[in-house]
């Protein structure tokens, strides 16, 4: 009998051994019940930190500019385009053209077209029937967010599927393109249904 127990005794202690074993560490486990990681970017000293305070930090935390890697033209053109976003916060940001250039010139220098961008969240969302895109409006989408960097040619040549086409999509909105995350679902499933 005492011979049995010395056998149950080492069964369950195996089976509680394989059982850590096969069970990620703590830390995974953590990581797969959270969201994916944000960029961590630091807020810079001198002129441009007052600028990103009084222009920017009201509607977004400066780790959005992680998710960016573009030239000059382009972060202009996304500062540009603040200047009209509403944030239900504020109506849009509000920068005058000396701090512009500053905020620009910093931009350039930590996220310019040299550095990687942090890949973005995509969550794939059901779209309404209405969100679905007809070919005039897909085109105007396209040239709206793709011109300024290649032809349209280019788009229409790639032939991918939607996860294909969102993990692209997704990496040229951190290049510049024109076109909002939260906007790219319709664009998405019209590019995989019909190129």
């Amino acid at each position: 009998m005492a011979r049995d127990t010395g056998y149950g005794q080492i069964l369950a202690t195996c089976i509680a051994l394989a059982a850590a074993c096969a069970a990620p560490p703590a830390d995974a486990q953590l990581r797969a019940n959270r969201r994916p990681p944000r960029p961590t970017v630091t807020l810079p000293e001198g002129p441009v930190r007052h600028v990103i305070l009084e222009s920017c930090s009201g509607c977004h935390g400066i780790d959005e500019y992680g998710y960016y890697a573009m030239d000059r033209a382009h972060w202009d053109s996304l500062i540009e385009r603040m200047k009209t976003a509403k944030s239900g916060v504020v109506e849009g940001t509000v920068i005058s053209d000396a701090d512009k250039a500053l905020l620009l010139d910093w931009l350039v220098a930590e996220f310019g077209p040299d550095s990687t961008p942090m890949p973005r969240e995509y969550v794939v969302r059901e779209l309404e029937p209405t969100e679905r895109l007809g070919a005039s409006q897909a085109n105007l989408e396209l040239e709206s967010a793709c011109t300024s960097c290649h032809t349209l040619e280019r788009v229409h040549a790639a032939d991918l599927d939607a996860a294909e086409w969102r993990e692209r999509v997704t990496r040229e909105i951190g290049r510049g393109a024109g076109l909002l995350i939260a906007d790219a679902e319709p664009l998405v499933q019209w590019l995989s249904e019909t190129e």
